[in-house]
């Protein structure tokens, strides 16, 4: 439990958090009570209670009779001259350890207590506020806050919850010391703040009826000085009517000028209704404004620059305060060596609106012979008597030697020293590689690979083999109907070691057209590659830019289609046949690729015996148009004497040097 004790005190408590089972919705009981008659339940009827000024009086905040619950969220006022709150204890809470004071309050100025709690049983004390007695002179209501929306007593400031349901409640309230004068509390908030000159503040101010109170509140304010610079001040409306048990806000704006002095003002709100009057002072610090300027900053402010290349930084100008103008730049001045590096400013100068920001382009220029160290160039902006600078950082490094990346055989794990001249046949496959040699170190890369879809239509990837260790794909997309491949990955932790040579991944197409020459290349097209526009990006963090420069080379690919060819074929392709019966198969030829032609026929039988099947082929030879079929039809005959047992039938067609066999099984069963 934290608990601290100040003008405004601040508890939670959250308890373990149970399950009840609910049975029905009861209609329970929050009252307040004197703790030292009913410390966990409810009188009978509302008690009047008294104690001596200077003394103090501990009140309970019970429950009983209530439905199921878990949590609640109650808020007591009292007339803060009569009693003053102390502080809030849950020492003899239904709620029992484990529990966990998260917040609590007890304001002395509203006489509002507050305490909230997670997990308790259906009845006994929630919690116990201390007062301290104040007056003899009147009495006080002892009631629950009103105001509150979405509760278990309408419009009162009592919440007893049942998971995500709201548990219906009655109150009963108490009061202290003899009758209970009607009167009104004043609160700001808040009570101080800071304003800069030339600017406004507002403070709400809250009137609460105490005590049943009702009427019209008057507000009225301290005269405002009349010297030059004096700030202003106003509330609106100029009073308000506060209905029993309820508030009423009015808003106070506090004005300043340019040559409002630096001090602190204090101004009085009055509230008055008859002979009641309340009073609350809000304090108003009123400081210099801060003087309108600029800031400036380079982005990147450091990177790295290979020989013979430029590079640039963006110096953003921004107003601070207001502050708006043109701001005149300037650059610190480059070396006068042969080789050594120059820059420049684009635009000189950048006009900054209110609040908002410039840009500047710092370039600077290498060549190929410039030192390899780091160059610092100090860009300055002035306007009038403000003047700032940004620093920006250039170290220039030795060029990187390119590497090559290419089409190669899918066996080959480098790069061939001429372009990949590829030869397939329709209906095939093909299988290359993307390989990469000698290349900087890497760590990833982005690469795109294209080709003629009616020709070699891409089917598939793969990353077995890859150069990259730990690798994380980023994107794998294979287009069959656009022959397009894209493969991006990239080493999770890791960095190859130069120069590097190996595979990056493989591609594997469908041979679906003829062409006397086609090629396999990686499209143009892309920004911030490895090769000017060319669809090539190998990533390397410690490369400018992080992009290694790379040649290319592609491949070429032609195809043929297929010799004219026949197949063959049997239907059925198994016979099974009772002795002294015959049966048939159909054996059909197909001409393919164009074939045209005579085909002979002819069978042998396995095994072979004296007593075995008879075999005919009816014709024993077939003519072949292009794209035709004939077919010839196989006798198998027996008779009693035949060997039973199972046999193999191998037709075999012949053309010029063109052969194929195709099979029969034939099953020789007895009589029974």
């Amino acid at each position: 439990m934290i608990l601290s004790l100040s003008s405004l005190l601040t508890l939670t408590l959250l308890g373990l958090l149970v399950t009840v089972p609910q049975v029905s919705a009861a209609t329970g009981l929050v009252c307040i009570a004197n703790s030292s008659v009913n410390p966990s339940s409810c009188p009978s009827s509302p008690p009047s209670l008294s104690a001596p000024v200077g003394s103090s009086i501990t009140l309970a905040v019970n429950i009983q009779g209530s439905d199921s619950l878990n949590g609640f969220d109650i808020a007591v006022q009292v007339d803060p001259s009569v009693l003053q709150p102390l502080n809030i204890t849950v020492a003899n809470s239904v709620v029992h350890d484990p529990r966990l004071i998260v917040a609590q309050s007890t304001d002395s100025s509203t006489g509002i207590a507050e305490g909230y709690i997670i997990a308790g049983p259906v009845t006994g004390n929630l919690f116990n506020i201390l007062y301290k007695v104040l007056s003899s002179t009147k009495g006080t209501a002892i009631v629950f806050q009103t105001g509150c929306s979405g509760t278990s007593v309408p419009s009162t400031c009592v919440t007893v919850v049942n998971g995500n349901t709201v548990d219906p409640e009655m109150v009963q309230t108490a009061t202290f010391g003899g009758t209970a004068t009607p009167d009104f509390t004043i609160a700001a908030n808040p009570l101080s703040q800071t304003v800069q000159q030339g600017s406004s503040a507002k403070s709400a101010i809250t009137v609460a009826s105490l005590n049943g109170f009702s009427g019209t509140v008057n507000f009225s304010l301290p005269a405002m000085c009349l010297a030059i610079g004096c700030p202003s001040w106003s509330i609106s409306p100029s009073s308000v009517f506060v209905a029993s048990g309820g508030i009423a806000q009015a808003t106070l704006t506090f004005t300043t000028s340019s040559n409002t002095p630096a001090m602190i003002f204090n101004v009085t709100v009055t509230g008055t209704s008859g002979s009641l009057s309340h009073s609350v002072t809000v304090s108003f610090k009123v400081v210099q404004a801060p003087t309108p300027d600029f800031s400036m900053s380079a982005n990147p402010a450091s990177q790295n620059v290979q020989q013979g290349s430029t590079a640039t930084s963006m110096i953003v100008v921004t107003s601070i305060n207001g502050f708006s103008g043109t701001v005149n730049l300037s650059s610190s001045a480059p070396p006068l060596c042969p080789s050594c590096p120059t820059w420049s400013l684009s635009p000189r100068n950048v006009t900054l609106p209110s609040g908002g920001s410039a840009t500047s382009t710092l370039t600077f220029s290498t060549t190929t012979g410039s030192p390899t160290t780091t160059f610092v160039v100090n860009v300055t902006g002035t306007n009038g008597n403000l003047s700032h600078s940004t620093t920006s950082s250039f170290t220039i490094v030795a060029a990187l030697t390119p590497g090559t990346v290419c089409i190669a055989p899918a066996s080959s794990t480098s790069c061939p020293s001429t372009p990949l001249m590829a030869q397939g046949t329709v209906g095939g496959q093909l299988s290359v590689a993307v390989n990469v040699q000698n290349s900087p170190a890497l760590n990833g890369f982005d690469i795109l690979v294209l080709t003629n879809p009616s020709v070699l239509r891409p089917v598939s990837d793969s990353l077995n083999g890859t150069v990259l260790q730990n690798v994380f794909v980023v994107r794998n997309s294979v287009n069959s109907t656009s022959g397009l491949v894209r493969v991006a990955a990239v080493s999770q932790g890791s960095i190859t070691t130069a120069p590097t040579t190996g595979r990056f991944f493989s591609i594997t197409y469908n041979i679906v057209g003829t062409t006397q020459g086609t090629y396999i290349l990686f499209p143009v097209g892309c920004s911030g590659t490895s090769n000017d526009n060319i669809c090539v990006t190998v990533t390397n963090p410690n490369a400018p830019g992080g992009v290694d420069p790379e040649n290319v080379l592609e491949a070429n690919f032609t195809s043929t289609a297929p010799p004219p060819d026949f197949a063959s074929r049997t239907s059925p392709s198994s016979l099974t046949i009772i002795r002294g019966q015959s049966a048939s198969s159909t054996v059909t030829l197909t001409s393919l690729n164009g074939f045209t032609g005579t085909v002979t026929l002819s069978a042998t039988i396995t095994p072979s015996v004296k007593k075995g099947p008879g075999v005919t082929l009816t014709p024993t030879s077939l003519n072949l148009s292009p794209g035709g079929s004939d077919t010839a039809i196989l006798t198998v005959s027996t008779n009693g004497g035949t060997q039973t047992g199972t046999y193999t039938i191998t037709i075999t067609a012949t053309s010029g040097s063109l052969t194929h066999t195709t099979a029969v099984t034939v099953t020789i069963l007895s009589r029974h």
